[in-house]
């Protein structure tokens, strides 16, 4: 198993319209939040930083998170202007949210419980998975696997934070009846965080066929290091933001 820490330089769009100053409650109104936003690309975050091999100074790290991430959270988040120029920068990340929402039409009451972590490694919130190649399992034995194509490539991307392991979305917003139609379902979560040291460790892994799984496994999995700030619902069709106010729980 490899573990690598690297440096960190990563891309971001331009940041939208910023929220007006929020606070710790866990019911937000839908009216109160920017309108639009445009997510971070997980992949293309780990993948300038995994490209800056090896580490660079301090100092020049400090200087590529000014320079490729958002603006400082205080100013996408609250609507403040950096209180210096050195402020750490935001990132987006966008998590779909098939399950977990609950919206009461009597009371315009929306209730989030949204776990963000595989099943895999529960610790951690998934931002992205992709697995290339059929498996084996039931229709190869483990001698066999290999020869006959039953070879897979999986590539995760973790964010993970310090502390115990927070990874359910959690919360209760007042939400229009308009704003939830208009969703049809298609929620998802967003987290608002800065990356902190060490930014990005891997570990690649290689498994051969067993008689449980009989498929030769090859894993990349990245975790990015991050100090979550806020946590939004949004509509994931069109990037309408539609509330703030949630948390992160066990």
């Amino acid at each position: 198993m490899l573990c690598i820490a690297l440096a960190l330089c990563a891309g971001a769009a331009n940041a939208t319209a910023a929220a007006p100053k929020g606070n710790a409650a866990q019911e937000a109104s839908a009216t109160a939040t920017p309108d639009r936003f445009t997510p971070d690309d997980p992949v293309k975050v780990r993948d300038m930083l995994a490209s800056q091999m090896p580490a660079a100074p301090t100092d020049s790290l400090t200087t590529r998170i000014r320079k490729f991430a958002r603006e400082p959270y205080d100013r996408i988040v609250r609507g403040h202007a950096a209180a210096a120029e050195n402020g750490q920068r935001t990132f987006l990340f966008m998590i779909p949210a098939p399950h977990g929402i609950l919206y009461r039409s009597s009371k315009h009451v929306l209730s989030v419980n949204v776990p963000l972590a595989s099943d895999e490694n529960p610790d951690a919130i998934q931002l992205y998975q992709s697995i290339v190649g059929p498996s084996g399992r039931g229709l190869v034995i483990a001698p066999d696997a290999k020869a006959k194509g039953f070879i897979q490539k999986i590539d995760s991307i973790e964010l993970a934070g310090e502390g115990k392991a927070k990874t359910t979305a959690r919360g209760r917003l007042t939400v229009p009846q308009a704003a939830f139609e208009q969703a049809d379902n298609n929620f998802a979560i967003v987290l608002v965080c800065t990356l902190e040291p060490p930014y990005l460790t891997e570990t690649r892994e290689h498994s051969d066929p067993t008689d449980e799984e009989p498929t030769d496994v090859t894993r990349r999995t990245s975790t990015l290091h991050a100090n979550v700030q806020a946590v939004w619902l949004v509509n994931q069709k069109d990037g309408t933001v539609i509330g703030k106010g949630l948390r992160l729980a066990k």
